[in-house]
């Protein structure tokens, strides 16, 4: 299974893309760092609108995403939030699933 697709099995899991991303709109409005919530929330929605390449992505911007994941991390510290936990755990399993692999042509 590609990475595109294991990602929104993942969501749709959880709790869907609809709902996760209301739940990124709230998190966002408690913050001043909102563009970390605006990149996530795009993010997420293309995959179910567009074919990606998450792999060339998450190797090519890989310093932005583990930018993100220092950001949720922080965020998260004294709200202990299970979709937070989510996200990070999801960002997490993109980091892994292309550890190891080098540019993709």
């Amino acid at each position: 299974m590609k990475l595109q697709q294991s990602l929104i099995q993942k969501i749709d899991d959880y709790i869907g893309i609809e709902d996760l991303s209301k739940e990124m709109e709230r998190y966002r409005s408690l913050t001043h760092e909102k563009k970390w919530f605006n990149y996530m929330i795009i993010y997420f929605n293309c995959l179910y609108h567009q074919n990606e390449n998450v792999e060339e992505h998450t190797i090519s911007y890989r310093q932005i995403i583990l930018g993100t994941k220092a950001f949720l991390d922080e965020f998260n510290e004294t709200r202990n939030e299970a979709t937070i936990q989510f996200l990070l755990d999801l960002i997490q399993f993109k980091l892994d699933y292309v550890e190891g692999m080098s540019r993709i042509p």
